[in-house]
């Protein structure tokens, strides 16, 4: 098998978005990428956040039926 046709930043870009797909932050992905804005890595990948859905909402849950002790 030749790999003569795969390209170093074709290999990054496949990375990247495998990690995207597979539920990686967008803030973990700009760090593994060493971008500085997380924009360059929206751009990157094609995506955007999911700002209609934050992940901060999620905690509403975790208070209404159970005590979580964040001690």
């Amino acid at each position: 098998m030749s790999l003569d046709h795969v390209a170093p930043h074709g290999l990054r870009r496949t990375c990247a978005k495998l990690c995207h797909v597979n539920g990686g932050e967008l803030e973990q992905i700009q760090f593994l990428l060493g971008h500085v804005s997380v924009l360059t890595t929206e751009r990157y990948l094609g995506c955007k956040q999911n700002l209609e859905e934050p992940v901060n909402d999620r905690f509403g849950c975790l208070f209404s039926t159970n005590l979580v002790d964040l001690r």
